[in-house]
Order: structure tokens, then C-alpha cells, then sequence
């Protein structure tokens, strides 16, 4: 039995036009199952899940937070698997009358630090809660035309749904896609099983490989480093949560492993291209500070390097300027990459220090 180590309850109200046109009020719940494993304080994965999840569920336009003592239910519940280290957020939403909705994102987080582990999180809470905000409106806000049970797998409808979700796909529109493909999910009418089980593993697989790819290509395709790291952040965490929902599949298991293996190399050669891009700055401005250095027979003041600086019009920042007896350190920032550098002005000499 998973151990409960929180509970928290807050109150939503289901403000988009139901079929019935009237809003839901929902109460959350918060629970964290886990056996001994803690990849996370209790609070960070409350902070990087839950309010991700109920951040996008609100801007989503389906969620709005209010105080009511009248509610159905919404609950999300953090499930922890300590062996595959691996993190689940499953959401369901329970409104009366209406059948029981749910969604849920897993990751996998093995061999990953705080931070990684932290936005692994926030991935997940961000997927559970679009996944739920598009099957709730694929199946409630608007469903398709005409029944589910009577749209037959061969039915020129049905079919025709399942390209157009295709389509969107390939244009990136995957919101759009998943509502179409939760609709043909859905399906459950005689015939229907074919057509309405490529579309469950579109949900489960197809869009998020897809998706993880362009972040790929987006990533070769861009010259800022910035926009590089992010590409290869979102790239992984979208191969880590296919690693988590597709363990079934060895042949899925070993492409996403070998994604990752890739994203790694990159990011790698990424640290030391922005590694060289911030000893370049540096260089140079050692080079300066050593010539004021020598004209003045003084370490310049932060006031004076700041100047210097913004004359050189580098991509640089002084953040701090520390005085003792033995020497005056500089600590910098290069801009585009955020990577720190510092310079020691001592014995006559400007040195970089890292």
C-alpha cells in the first residue's frame, strides 16, 4: 500500500461551457505515494508538480480556483517508484452526471540531479494537465458528431478524424491533434478498435516522439544558447517520460535511450562551446583592466571597470568588486552564455581566475 504523507484540499470551479451549461464546482485533493524514496522534498514536488498541474489547468480556461463548500472532485496524486525511479502524476476529475476523467504523465529521473529532478516535475504537471484539459474538452466542452458507439472503424467519419489529427500533428498544433485523437480514442462502437487504438498510442507515444523530435531540429537550427539549452531541457524530458510510458516496448526503450545518449553529447559539447565563448570574454577584459593597470599603477574601482566595459560594448556584466590587502577580485558574468568569471588584480598582474 503506498504511504500517504500529505493531503491537501482546494477548490476549483469547471468555468468552460458544459454541455450543460453550467460551471462545475471541483475540490482537489493532493496525495504522495511513495515507499522509502524521496527524490524530492515533500514541498518541492507539491511546488514543481501540483502547481504546474493546477497553473495550467487555470490557464487552460477549463479551471479557475474559488472558496466554495460545494464541489464534485479533482484529484491529483504524485505516485513514486523508488526501484525504476520514476515519477507519475495522475489526475482525475470526477464530475456528477459525467463520467470520470482521467489523465496522467510519467517520467523517468534515474541518474538525475536536484535541479533535473525538480524540472522533471514541472514536465510532468505540465503534461497531465494539458492531457486533462484536452480529453475534457474533446469529450465534454465538444465532442464529435454523433455517438461513439454507433462510429464504425471503416466509418469515412471516423477515418477522416484521425487523418486531420495526423495533419495537426505535422504542423505542430498538438493540442488541436490530441483533442482530435482523444475523440477517435474514444470510439468504442462495433469495428471501432483499429482506428481507436492508433489513436490511444498517438496519446501514449506517437505526438510526444514527434514533439521531442522538433526539439531536436530546433535545436541544430538555432545560433542562441539560450534557445540550445532549452531545446535539449524539453527534447529529454520528453524521451524521459516516453522511457516511463512506454516500458512495455523494448524497441521504444532502446530509441529513447539512445535520444538521450545524443541530447547528452550535445549538451555537452554545448558546455564547452559556452565554456570557450566566457574565456573568450574574459580574456579580453583581463586585456583591458591590465592596460588601465598599467597606465594608472592601480586596480580600477567597479565604477571604472564598468565603464571600461560598456566602452568596449562586450556582452559582459561586473557583479562584484571584493577588496583586501593582497589583491582586488572582479567577479563577472558573460551575458549570453550566464557562465561566471572572476579576475584577480595582485602583484602587478591581472590574472583570470576561473
Amino acid at each position: 500500500m503506498p504511504v500517504i504523507i500529505n493531503r491537501l484540499c482546494m477548490l476549483l470551479l469547471f468555468s468552460a461551457v458544459s454541455v450543460n451549461a453550467q460551471p462545475y464546482v471541483v475540490s482537489t485533493e493532493i496525495n504522495i505515494s511513495n515507499g522509502d524514496w524521496y527524490p524530492l522534498p515533500e514541498e518541492d514536488m507539491k511546488a514543481a508538480a501540483v502547481d504546474t498541474a493546477l497553473a495550467e489547468l487555470t490557464k487552460g480556461g477549463l479551471f479557475s480556483i474559488i472558496e466554495s463548500s460545494k464541489a464534485n472532485k479533482l484529484d491529483l496524486d504524485i505516485s513514486l517508484i523508488g526501484p525504476a525511479e520514476t515519477a507519475k502524476l495522475t489526475i482525475q476529475v470526477k464530475l456528477k452526471g459525467q463520467p470520470t476523467y482521467v489523465s496522467t504523465a510519467s517520467i523517468s529521473v534515474r541518474g538525475m540531479g536536484f535541479q533535473g529532478i525538480y524540472n522533471a516535475f514541472e514536465h510532468i504537471g505540465l503534461v497531465a494537465a494539458q492531457r486533462l484539459n484536452d480529453k475534457t474538452e474533446a469529450l465534454l466542452v465538444r465532442p464529435s458528431s454523433g455517438p461513439h458507439d454507433k462510429i464504425a472503424a471503416n466509418n469515412k467519419e471516423l477515418q477522416a478524424q484521425y487523418d486531420e489529427a495526423q495533419r495537426l500533428k505535422r504542423q505542430y498544433k498538438y493540442k488541436s491533434s490530441r483533442i482530435l485523437f482523444e475523440q477517435v480514442a474514444a470510439a468504442s462502437g462495433k469495428g471501432s478498435e483499429r482506428l481507436s487504438a492508433l489513436a490511444k498510442d498517438e496519446l501514449r507515444y506517437g505526438l510526444t516522439v514527434f514533439e521531442a523530435k522538433q526539439w531536436m531540429v530546433a535545436m541544430g537550427s538555432s545560433a542562441n544558447p539560450s534557445a540550445i539549452a532549452t531545446s535539449i531541457q524539453k527534447s529529454e524530458n520528453l524521451y524521459r517520460q516516453i522511457l516511463a510510458e512506454n516500458s512495455d516496448s523494448l524497441i521504444r526503450t532502446q530509441e529513447a535511450q539512445a535520444a538521450l545518449d545524443n541530447l547528452s553529447v550535445s549538451r555537452n559539447a554545448l558546455k564547452n562551446v559556452l565554456r570557450a565563448q566566457t574565456l573568450m570574454a574574459a580574456s579580453s577584459v583581463r586585456m583591458m583592466i591590465q592596460q588601465q593597470y598599467m597606465m594608472t599603477g592601480e586596480c580600477p574601482n567597479k565604477k571604472e571597470v564598468s565603464r571600461y566595459i560598456s566602452d568596449m560594448q562586450t556582452d559582459v556584466t561586473i557583479k562584484s568588486v571584493i577588496n583586501s590587502p593582497e589583491e582586488t577580485r572582479y567577479s563577472f558574468t558573460e551575458d549570453k552564455s550566464g557562465n561566471p568569471f572572476s579576475l584577480s588584480c595582485a602583484n602587478q598582474r591581472i590574472s583570470v581566475i576561473n
